[in-house]
């Protein structure tokens, strides 16, 4: 695939996944969990307050399952 084509395939994807129906933002109150599956979903963190405390924990499972498809109500 040459350059142009690379790109032009990358941007159909930004582009998709950028629709509002794929986005979920949340809005963090104290207590919140939040779980994702890395194997079907992107993620990013916006800027936050460096003075506030922030408790992160990582798993892994180990597994061959696929995916499943789960829309929020």
């Amino acid at each position: 695939m040459s350059p142009a084509e690379s790109d032009a395939v990358l941007e159909a994807l930004w582009a998709h996944i950028a629709q509002p129906r794929f986005i979920y933002e949340h809005v963090w109150r104290l207590g919140d969990l939040v779980l994702w599956d890395n194997r079907s979903t992107m993620h990013r963190r916006d800027p936050f307050d460096g003075a506030a405390r922030r408790v992160m924990h990582r798993t892994q499972i180990k597994g061959r399952h696929r995916p499943v498809a789960y829309a929020a109500a």
